[in-house]
This record gives C-alpha cells, sequence and structure tokens, in this order.
C-alpha cells in the first residue's frame, strides 16, 4: 500500500518536474537560512543536567585565574647572583610579553615579600585567630621559668646580628606565644619546592628562576588555545636558540587543550581522507559506475542540511559535541541509498524499486527516528540535541530517497539499467541447511556466555584518559606545580551562601577539617582563606576568651616577672610596652584583610557577588585518599566540591543511567512500532531479537576483551543500535518477501546490508589509526558493533525464520505462531512432567499390599485421566465427542482407529480406562512412558501373534478392550492409509467384536513428527460395533478385512466432510496468509465472516461438479475452501493483481488440484469448466467487456454447469449508492483493488438476457442487505 502511494506520488511530480525543482531548491534556501542561524556552543558543561551548579562552579574557578596559571622554568647557571636571575626574568617577562600578544597577562618575574604585613596581621588579630587548645600553649609559656628563660634568650638574640624585622618580632613577644602559630601557618613554606630569595622565586637546587603568569582568556576557548601555543612554541624554540644557556621550558593547561584541538584536527582529516578513498573505490568497484557514489551521498548530504537547517529555526543554540557525534548517523543515511540503488540494480526498474524498498525502508527510518526521539527526554543537552539532529537527518534521508531521488535519476538521465550485475566476489555465501540449525544453538549458548560476561562492561569516566597527555607534560607538570598527575588531583571546595556571614562560616568549617586531614597526612597542601577569614560570632567569642584568660592576676603575674627577668637581662623599663599593650587588645594592625588576601595572592578565593558570597579552597589530595577526603569534607552542610574528574564520572553515570532509561524507552518504542507494522508478535520478535541479541555480543565481548566505554564512544553506541534497527527490518522483509510471493529479495537486502556495514566499518575502523584517545576509542566500538549486527542479521534472522517458518512451509507444515508454539511448550512440558509423576506413582503402587489386578486398574485409570488432562491443556483447539452412546466397556472389544497423530493415543486412552493399546517398539520401550504402559497391559507388536493371544487373553478375561491402529503407523498427509489384517485376526480368535473409533483434525492439529500444536479441532466418533460373527463383513479373515476397511473409510469420509464446516477450515485457509501482512490478515477476517455462509451454499450446490474456474479470484479465499472441501477438484483462481496470485499461488498447503494464474481475464484461457465464478469482478470492466468476457464464460461452462455471478445492480438506487462507496473506497483510500476501467454496473435485467441468449437457467438471490449486491446463479441445465 504504501509502495502504491509513493508511485503515485512520483507519477504525479514526474509530470509536474519544473514545479518539483523549483520547491526542492525553495526548501534548501531556506534551510540554509535556518543554518545560518544556528549558534553552535563547545562547552562541556552542555553535557550536564539542567540545574546543576557545575557550570558556575567552573566559571568560578575560569574567571579567578586558578586553572589559568602558567609556569616557566629558565635554567641559569648554579653560580649566578639574585640580581642577574632577577635581570633575565625582567628580560624574559619582556619578550614573552611581546610575543605572545596579549594571550598571557600577569607575568612575574619578581614577587613581593609580603612576610611582614603577614606578621601585622597575624599579629594584631591574634586573639582571633586562636582555637581554644592553643590556650595550652599559651600557658606553658607562662610559668615562671619559662618567662624567665625566654626573656634572656630573647636579650642573647637581640645583641646578635639581624634584620630589623627579626628584632622587632622578638620585642613584640618575647615569651614566643605566636612562635607555634606561625610554624603552624608556615607562610613561606612553599609545596612546590621551591625558594623565594629578594624577591625571585627559584627552583629548590637555584638552577632555575620560576616565572609566573596566566592566560588572558576563557580556558575553554580551544582556539586562543591553539594560537596561545603556536606562539609559545615559536618563541621557546627563538629564545633557546638565542639563550643557550638559559632554556626554558613551560607548563599551563592551555597547552594540554591545544594539543588535543590540534591533534583532533590531524585525526580528522587524516581519518577523513582514508575512509573517503576506501569508500568510493569500494562503492565504485561494487556498482562499476563512477556517478553512483555520487548519487548515494545526496540522500545523506539533504538529510544533515535538512537536520540543520530546521535546528536553526527551533533550537538555534546546539551543542557542537552533539553535532559531532551526531556525524557518525551519516551510515545510516547512506544505507537508505545503499537499499534503494541494490534493488535499482537487481530490477532495472524505478518504479519495481521504490515499491520494494518503500515499506521496510519508511518502518525502519520510523522505528530509528523514533528511538533517537526519545533521547529528547534525556537529561543532558548534548543528548537532546545529539537526538533531534538524528532524528531529523534520518527523516531528511528517507523523504529525500523516495521521493527525490528517483525523480533527479530520471531527469538527469541516468541509465540506471545498464548497471553491471554485482560480481561474485561481492556475492554472499549462505549457511548450508545440514548445519542450519547447529547454528542456532551456537549462537544461542554464545548470547548466554556474554550475557554473563556483560556485567562486567566497563566504563571509563576519566577525561584525562580521552586527552592526550604524554611522559613529558606530566614530568613538566609535576616539576613546576609540584603536582603529579599520575598519583595527586587537584580540586576546589566551594562555600556559598546568598548570606556573606553563613558563607565565613561554612569557609571556616573546610579549613579546620582541612587543617586536620593535612596533620593526618590525608592531603598534602591546600590554599584557603579560612586561616584568616573568621566568622563574626566565633570573632567575639574568641575575644571573650581571649580577655578572660587575660584576666588582672594573669597580666599582674605575667607582667612582674617580665619586668624583673628583664631588668636583670639589661632591658630598659619601657622595652616590652608594646607586648603589654598587645595581651591588653590595645594594638592596631597598618594591614587590611582585602591587601593581605591582594599579597598572599588569595584575593582570587573568593567572589562576592549581589546574589550571594563563594570562598574557593584549593587542595592537592594523593589519588590513594580522594575518595576519603572528599566523603570527609561533603559531611559539611553548604559545601560543594568541584573536582574535574568527578565531573566526568557523575556525567558518565549520567549518561549511563539515561542510556538505560532511554534504551528502555527506545527500545520500546520500535517494538511496538514493529509490533504495529507487522501486526505479529511473531515478526516483531524476529527483527527486534537480533538488535538485544547484538547489545549482549556487545557488551559481552567488550568485557572479555577489556575494551572499556567511555563517554565517547557511549553515544556511539546509539547510532550502532540504529543501524541494527535497519538491519533487522531489512531482513525480515526479505524473508517475507520470499514467504509471501516467492521472490528471493533478501539478496538485495543483504547486498545493500553489507554494503552499509563495510562503508560504516571503513569509515569508524580507520578511526584506529588515529592518535588521539577519544577519536581512537570510537574504532574498536564501532567496528564490533557493526560486525555483530551483521552477523545477526544475516545469520541469526534467516535460520531463525526458515526453522519456524520457511522450512515448515517446504514441508507443508504451518508456520510457527506464538500462541499455539507456547501452549506447545507448555502441553510438552506437562506431558513429560506428567510422565515422571506416573513413573513415582508407579513405584507407590507397586509396593502396596494389594493384587496386580487392582494396581493395573490404578495406573490404567490414571493414565486415562492424565491423558484427558494433556488434551484439553489446549485451549485453542477444540474437543468434539459423539457416538459415545454406543461405547459399552461392559463387554470387550477390539478398536480399530485412523492413525495420524501422536493425539490419537491420547485421544483412544482419555475414552476409558479399560482400554489397552497395541503399540510398537518406540512407544512400548520408551524411558518416559514406556515402564507405565508395560506394568498397564499394553500389548508390544514385536512379541508375535501367538505371544499377543496369550496376554489379550487375561486382558480380555479382566475386562479390557484393545485398540489398534490398523494402517500400523501414522499417515502423513491425513488419509487412510491400507488395512493390516492383524485387528481382525486377534478379533476372529478372541471373538471379539470389532468398533470403528473415527479420530479426525488429529492430523491438522499435531501432524505426524511436527512439535506444533496448531489452533483447530479434534474430533471423535465412536461407531456401533461390528459383531464377530455377523455375515455381512464376510466369512474369510481376508474379507473382513477388505470390507469393514471400506466401511470405515466411507464412514470417515462422510464424517470428515461433516466436520469440516466452514468455521473447521477457517484456520486451515488462514494459516496459508500467516506473516503475509496485518492488513491482509484482518481483510480474511472480515472477509470471511461476511462470505462464509456463501462458500457453504457454493459448496452446497457444486456437490460433485470438479472443475471450477474462479475468475477474479483475488488473494483465493473461496478457492482454498472449495479446495479443502474435495481435493478431487481441480480449481483455477485467475487475478490481473499480480501480487494477489503471487500471494495466493505460493501458499504451503495445497495440492497440484489448486493453481492461481496472474493473467488479464479478457484474454485468459478459460477451458471447459463445471463452475465459473464472477464474483465482485464485472463492474471493473467496462460494457463491451463485460459482453465479452460473459459469452466465453457461457461457451466455456460444461453442460450441468453452474454460472455464479456475484455484483451490485442498478435495481435499487438507494441500495446502490452504497455499493458505489464501498467500491470507490476499496480501489482509491484503502488500495486493496486495482482497476483500469471506469466502474460499469448492470441491472438485474442484463443478467436475465444474457441467460436467455445462452439458454441457462436464472436465478437471483440477495447477497447483502445493505448494499446492492446479489448473486446470480445460472444453470447450463
Amino acid at each position: 500500500m504504501i509502495g502504491d502511494l509513493l508511485l503515485r506520488l512520483n507519477k504525479f511530480l514526474s509530470s509536474h518536474k519544473t514545479a518539483f525543482f523549483l520547491s526542492l531548491a525553495i526548501i534548501v534556501s531556506v534551510l540554509f537560512a535556518g543554518i545560518l542561524r544556528l549558534k553552535v556552543t563547545e562547552s562541556i558543561f552542555a553535557t550536564l543536567p539542567d540545574g546543576k551548579s557545575f557550570e558556575e562552579f567552573n566559571r568560578l574557578v575560569e574567571s579567578k585565574n586558578i586553572i589559568n596559571q602558567v609556569v616557566f622554568s629558565i635554567e641559569i647557571p648554579a653560580e649566578t647572583a639574585t640580581d642577574e636571575a632577577k635581570e633575565l626574568a625582567e628580560a624574559f617577562s619582556d619578550s614573552l610579553s611581546r610575543y605572545t600578544k596579549g594571550y598571557i597577562r600577569n607575568i612575574r618575574a619578581e614577587r613581593p615579600n609580603v612576610q611582614e604585613d603577614v606578621y601585622d596581621y597575624v599579629y594584631t588579630h591574634f586573639p582571633l585567630l586562636i582555637n581554644p587548645e592553643y590556650y595550652g600553649h599559651i600557658n606553658a609559656r607562662l610559668v615562671p621559668d619559662s618567662i624567665r628563660s625566654a626573656v634572656t634568650g630573647t636579650y642573647n638574640q637581640l645583641i646578635t646580628p639581624g634584620g630589623s624585622f627579626l628584632k622587632q618580632f622578638i620585642i613584640n613577644d618575647p615569651l614566643g606565644i605566636t612562635g607555634k602559630y606561625f610554624r603552624e601557618l608556615n607562610v613561606n613554606n612553599n609545596s612546590n619546592g621551591m625558594v623565594l630569595d629578594d624577591g625571585v622565586m627559584f627552583s629548590a637546587d637555584r638552577k632555575k628562576v620560576i616565572v609566573f603568569a596566566s592566560t588572558s582568556y576563557d580556558s575553554g576557548n580551544s582556539e586562543k588555545n591553539v594560537e596561545l601555543y603556536n606562539l609559545t612554541e615559536t618563541f621557546r624554540s627563538k629564545w633557546n636558540k638565542q639563550n643557550r644557556h638559559n632554556h626554558f621550558t613551560y607548563f599551563g593547561t592551555f597547552e594540554i587543550s591545544a594539543r588535543n584541538a590540534i591533534q583532533v584536527k590531524r585525526d580528522s582529516y587524516f581519518t577523513s581522507f582514508l575512509a573517503l578513498g576506501g569508500i568510493l573505490l569500494l562503492l565504485i568497484a561494487y556498482y562499476r559506475k563512477l556517478l553512483v557514489p555520487v548519487y548515494i551521498i545526496l540522500p545523506g548530504l539533504f538529510g544533515g542540511i535538512f537536520a540543520l537547517g530546521i535546528i536553526g529555526y527551533i533550537r538555534p543554540e546546539v551543542s557542537g559535541i552533539s553535532l559531532a557525534t551526531g556525524a557518525v548517523i551519516f551510515g545510516i543515511l547512506l544505507d537508505y541509498a545503499f537499499h534503494f540503488f541494490t534493488h535499482l540494480r537487481h530490477t532495472h526498474s524505478l518504479s519495481q524499486a521504490i515499491k520494494e524498498v518503500s515499506a521496510p525502508l519508511l518502518t525502519g527510518s520510523f522505528t530509528t527516528v523514533m528511538a533517537f526521539s526519545a533521547l529528547h527526554f534525556a537529561n543532558s543537552v548534548v543528548l537532546q540535541d545529539f537526538g533531534l539532529f538524528a532524528s531529523l537527518s534520518l527523516l531528511g534521508a528517507a523523504i529525500f530517497t523516495l521521493i527525490a531521488l528517483p525523480l533527479i535519476l530520471d531527469a538527469t538521465s541516468f541509465d540506471y539499467k545498464k548497471i553491471p550485475a554485482e560480481q561474485r566476489s561481492f556475492n554472499i555465501p549462505k549457511i548450508p541447511a545440514s548445519v542450519r540449525s547447529y547454528v542456532l544453538v551456537a549462537i544461542g549458548v554464545l548470547t548466554l556466555v556474554f550475557l554473563y560476561f556483560a556485567r562486567f562492561t566497563e566504563f571509563d569516566s576519566g577525561f584525562e584518559n580521552l586527552s592526550i597527555q604524554d611522559d613529558d607534560l606530566s614530568n613538566r607538570e609535576q616539576a613546576l606545580t609540584g603536582i603529579n598527575p599520575r598519583a595527586e588531583k587537584r580540586i576546589y571546595v566551594f562555600a556559598t551562601s546568598p548570606v556573606r556571614a553563613h558563607a565565613e562560616k561554612v569557609n571556616f568549617e573546610v579549613y579546620q577539617k582541612l587543617v586536620a586531614l593535612k596533620q593526618n597526612s590525608k592531603i598534602n597542601s591546600f590554599v584557603s582563606s579560612g586561616a584568616f577569614l573568621i566568622p563574626r560570632d566565633l570573632q567575639i567569642e574568641r575575644k571573650l576568651r581571649w580577655n578572660s584568660f587575660w584576666n588582672v592576676q594573669r597580666k599582674d603575674s605575667t607582667f612582674r616577672i617580665l619586668d624583673q627577668t628583664a631588668a636583670k637581662s639589661g632591658f630598659n623599663a619601657y622595652a616590652f610596652n608594646d607586648f603589654k599593650d598587645w595581651v591588653s587588645g590595645r594594638n592596631q594592625s597598618s594591614v587590611s584583610l582585602d591587601t593581605l588576601f591582594n599579597e598572599l595572592g588569595i584575593d582570587n578565593l573568593v567572589d562576592v557577588k549581589s546574589s550571594g558570597t563563594t570562598f574557593i579552597t584549593t587542595l592537592i589530595v594523593p589519588q590513594k585518599q580522594l575518595s576519603e577526603v572528599k566523603k570527609d569534607l561533603r559531611t559539611i552542610p553548604g559545601v560543594d566540591i568541584f573536582d574535574r574528574g568527578e565531573l566526568a564520572g557523575e556525567l558518565l553515570t549520567m549518561v549511563k543511567d539515561d542510556f538505560n532509561y532511554l534504551l528502555l524507552i527506545s527500545a520500546s518504542i520500535v517494538f511496538l512500532t514493529l509490533l504495529v507494522v507487522y501486526g505479529r508478535i511473531e515478526l516483531t520478535f524476529l527483527s527486534f531479537l537480533p538488535m538485544v541479541i547484538s547489545w549482549i555480543w556487545i557488551l559481552g565481548i567488550a568485557a572479555i576483551l577489556g575494551i572499556k566505554f567511555n563517554f565517547v564512544n557511549v553515544i556511539v553506541t546509539t547510532f550502532i543500535f540504529g543501524l541494527g534497527d535497519d538491519f533487522s527490518i531489512f531482513v525480515t522483509d526479505g524473508l517475507l518477501s520470499k514467504y509471501k510471493t516467492g521472490k528471493d529479495t533478501l539478496r538485495s537486502y543483504q547486498s545493500a546490508i553489507a554494503l552499509s556495514a563495510t562503508t560504516t566499518i571503513i569509515g569508524t575502523g580507520v578511526l584506529i589509526f588515529a592518535k588521539h584517545p577519544a577519536i581512537h576509542s570510537i574504532a574498536l566500538i564501532s567496528v564490533l558493533g557493526i560486525v555483530c549486527i551483521l552477523f545477526i542479521s544475516f545469520v541469526f534472522q534467516p535460520v531463525f525464520f526458515d526453522f519456524f517458518v520457511q522450512n515448515r512451509i517446504a514441508k507443508k507444515k504451518a508456520p510457527v505462531t506464538m500462541l499455539p508454539f507456547l501452549i506447545s511448550v507448555s502441553s510438552f512440558t506437562y506431558f513429560l512432567s506428567g510422565c515422571l509423576f506416573l513413573h513415582s506413582k508407579l513405584v507407590t503402587i507397586l509396593i502396596l499390599p494389594i493384587s496386580k489386578k487392582r494396581k493395573r486398574e490404578m495406573i490404567n485409570r490414571s493414565l486415562s485421566f492424565y491423558a484427558k488432562t494433556v488434551i484439553y491443556s489446549g485451549p485453542h483447539v477444540r474437543k468434539n465427542f459423539s457416538g459415545l452412546e454406543n461405547l459399552n466397556m461392559d463387554k470387550p472389544v477390539i478398536f480399530i482407529a485412523n492413525h495420524t497423530s501422536f493425539l490419537d493415543i491420547l485421544l483412544a486412552i482419555m475414552l476409558h480406562p479399560k482400554i489397552v493399546l497395541m503399540v510398537k517398539g518406540w512407544v512400548y520401550n520408551s524411558p518416559f512412558f514406556g515402564p507405565i504402559i508395560r506394568y498397564a497391559g499394553y500389548v508390544y507388536t514385536d512379541d508375535g501373534p501367538e505371544e499377543n493371544i496369550r496376554k489379550l487373553k487375561g486382558l480380555v478375561a479382566d475386562g479390557y478392550s484393545l485398540l489398534i491402529f490398523p494402517e500400523g503407523t501414522r499417515s502423513q498427509d491425513g488419509t487412510i492409509g491400507r488395512f493390516h489384517k492383524g485387528a481382525f485376526h486377534l478379533a476372529e480368535q478372541l471373538n471379539l467384536d470389532i468398533q470403528p473409533l473415527l479420530l479426525h483434525g488429529a492430523s491438522d492439529v499435531l501432524p505426524k513428527n511436527d512439535f506444533l500444536i496448531s489452533s483447530g479441532a479434534l474430533n471423535v466418533r465412536v461407531m456401533p460395533r461390528l459383531a464377530h460373527d455377523d455375515p455381512q463383513w464376510g466369512t474369510t479373515l481376508r474379507d473382513r478385512t477388505k470390507n469393514i476397511a471400506a466401511h470405515f473409510k466411507t464412514e470417515f469420509a462422510a464424517y470428515k466432510y461433516e466436520m469440516e464446516d466452514v468455521a473447521y477450515l477457517k484456520h486451515k485457509v488462514f494459516t496459508n496468509y500467516v506473516f503475509k501482512g496485518p492488513v491482509l490478515e484482518w481483510y480474511f477476517k472480515i472477509k470471511w465472516n461476511l462470505e462464509s455462509k456463501n462458500y457453504s451454499f457454493y459448496n452446497h450446490l457444486i456437490a460433485h461438479r470438479k472443475n471450477i474456474l474462479d475468475i477474479g479470484c483475488g488473494y483465493g479465499y473461496l478457492s482454498f475452501y472449495l479446495h479443502y472441501k474435495n481435493e478431487e477438484r481441480v480449481i483455477t483462481g485467475i487475478d490481473y493483481d499480480e501480487e494477489k496470485i503471487q500471494i495466493a499461488q505460493n501458499s504451503y498447503n495445497k495440492t497440484e488440484q489448486l493453481h492461481f494464474v496472474y493473467q488479464d481475464i479478457m484474454t485468459a484461457d478459460c477451458g471447459e469448466q463445471d463452475v465459473i465464478f464472477l464474483n465482485d469482478i464485472l463492474h471493473y470492466l467496462s460494457e463491451e467487456k463485460q459482453l465479452t468476457l460473459l459469452d466465453r464464460c457461457a461457451t466455456a461452462l460444461n453442460p450441468g454447469g453452474i454460472l455464479f455471478i456475484r455484483d451490485g445492480i442498478t435495481d435499487n438506487e438507494e441500495k446502490h449508492k452504497k455499493t458505489k462507496t464501498t467500491e470507490a473506497l476499496s480501489t482509491g483510500l484503502f488500495s486493496f483493488n486495482r482497476k483500469s476501467d471506469d466502474f460499469h454496473f448492470f441491472s438485474s435485467n442484463d443478467i436475465r438476457s444474457f441467460a436467455e441468449k445462452h439458454h441457462l437457467s436464472f436465478e437471483m438471490l440477495e447477497h447483502s442487505n445493505n448494499t446492492s449486491n446479489v448473486l446470480f446463479v445460472l444453470r447450463n441445465d
């Protein structure tokens, strides 16, 4: 139906090419305008969920230049003086500033000595900075002996040469109260192992001068990073050449970004060149026409333009990462064109190619688009953008392939008929039938293995593993920043609050926690403002504590001892007045907190805005302690930790969670879509299972090979899922095409799939040559995924389909459908479980202290009851028993029954516990039920007549009757074979009556050598006994066998005819149309319900007539019904709808007596017929053609023949309006039927005149209460 609609559209557009191409040009122009509106953002934080504060933290880190620092190291001779080093550093700074063109700022060749300002601030604010524990140290310093010793020491220090700052430090604190605090604070301690001398920073060995600077732009600006890297490298080369003794090296995070960006660009160009070259060579070699690759690229190109243009209008700001990863779906876009051109090559017809490829292409496109559309519900913006781009591009490519591409080929006069045939080297080998079942088992086993290993799939959350950072870079980072990237990590702690006082409180708690962690060696170093920024309430508390500690008594005692000792040591009376003022809180600081922060370089750790205040702390943590440290810090309310590594982990976790959720959503969408399109759960599983199996294989193999998923390649897996979707759908369509119509289009589909997979493998496989780890990581996962999907699609699907469908219909068995399959598995499981239960029951019965006769009765009752439960375990099978009044088990008898199915045994046993069977070796010696039936008294055919007669005498004496299948084996086709004499010989020897048991339907429900219990009916009829001494059946064994067999077959034929009514045959006819399309199945059910009474009526009138011609047979429903009612009839169906004839002719369950012909009914040879049908066909013909056809039918009708004509007539205008409406819908909107002429309906008088002309009897019957349809029965009497 879809193909027909597209063909009509193509035909319309072909006749208006100018308008079409003008419209296409306008559409492309509008799309380009949309592309110009796009604003691509490169922020990695686009990948994070909305509402997260990571981006704000990153903005703070970057805006405060915390990570923008660049460190330069200049070599100097060991004997270089400080002044010379200072001049060198200044000259270097000037040159660096000129060469880097403003990309570097804050170049610091000389650092101020902030020791005095730090001392001044700490000294004056000392009471506010110390905690309660520190007072223990102060108490120890106030012991009289300690005071005397301290003052004496102070005097000795003052009389030795030293700096004025040191002397002032001693005078201000003669008792050394602050010394411990300053040692802990250790302002001059440098974790980088650097030494500050007269403002110049040296390495610890004084062989290098260190210069600090920072970049002047946002660190996320990749373009400027690359520019700065190139400028710096040029400057380094020139400087080192001119200053051979003063070479310099450097480290800055911009270098990592720049080197990655450069490598990505190089890899992209190199791999694109390789991929494009390889794909073009493959396409040229495959199609052997230079223009074909150009045409193939057009749908993908349009799809990309379509997506970007639409996004430009509806969502102008888009993530650059999503567009980059979105490029990988180009393989699916090419896939559409591959299928179109491959079918074009095989059919040499544009219209046929459109018709064949449209349904699977649109189905695959729709399911893939819906799957990608599910990404709209992701938390990550990059996934949302990727889903939008992928969905729109696929939609655009599919539309272009089916509508625009055929018109372009036609407009450019492309000679598609001269595309060379596929070379043998490209032929896809077939799996030998002998190993297919083993392949299916192997795939099942491997899937279970891979499912086990899939649990161990690893995800690499480290961004550093997706970045270029070689040993040289790592060594320079450690040497110049003091951070070993292999063993340490820098993280940031944020204390944020709208209220500054609360932010200060949280920041101080962080500082205290970090001090404790440092003391316990959990962290290596940290930089915090918390040492100096004390919360206001704590300041008040500490000031009160200080004043309380220095009460009048303590001050008097301390000052008295201090003055006495000072006088003795030679100090004047005013020497320590500053100390006394300090203790009393009367001194003032000349350094503000802002000045101190600025001089210490920690002013960038404070961010004050109208919306709130944030304090930043940086710390270096050993990798081994990272988790524990972050856990400790997170116990503080109001703290946020910014760890770029953890950010990557959270990002990947989020992506994984999104993918797990969205995979479920998209898989559900795909599954439901396939269910709607195919209308059968079985075909849905056939198309869906390969995707599931492939996914399990990908995860399992990746785990076994140690391939890790990361942020980049986990997104690429969606593309693999999309390809798997398309591959599965196209293979399913190819398999169904052969099953439905006999056309083997699977080769075309597989060729296109193989081509698509190969080009995609080339396109992604060349990424293995990329040096950038992120790009390199795509290659293995992509290639692995595509190979898995290709293998499963090419191997699993055909083998699976053949096992459940194609191989079965080749043996004239019904295709396996879901409900009967599940019931069959359930019933056989129940049967085998029951056998095991009866085994245990037999053991129990054997030990009971009762007679063997009673034990046998108990077993036979159990067998009979259990057989009945097995028969009734199939709710989809109707059961009908008749003639039970003829069943008299008081007098033993020999039952004879026809044998077509394993179910016959169960049907016989369930009739009565006193029935035992004569069985063959496979039953008698079965490990499942052999011991049970042997004990029950069943007779073994191979024991011989004498032994069997001896055994039967005992059974008969106990009241048992024997059932024998005279044919000796199950019938293959349901017909009754030749009867053997054994049953009749035993009856003669034992003087037992013969009682026929007619078993019908079992051969349709469970045929010989089958496992599927199909829908249907089991019919059993118990016939009257045939007395053993009744002479009408003959007096000799041979005559009795012959006569009773004839009687049995006659009765069975009548019973069969009675049972196989319209309701019974409905399923038998329907199985010929299973899996041939949901519309067709739906149409069958409606048509059958409407026509079933008519079919019975036709069959009744036809009676013994054998040659039947069904003109306008359509799908052949009536022909099949008449065929099954009497398979001796020779039935021919004719229709000018080729698809309908192909479907009918390719049905599995018919004999050579029924055949369908695709032919114009006006030229078809009608032959000589006993019955001709013209049902709902004449009104499609013009009046002239109607008369011609009717005359030919009358001529072809044998004497005694019947001509059935059913159609709408014009006699009743009101009813006829409805007829014309329904016919218009069937040929127009729904396209169920085709016509080449305008409708022409006739009146009843027209048919009456025709009948009189040809001397045919005339009878008219109404066939509808709502429409004008009537049936004319014309007999050639």
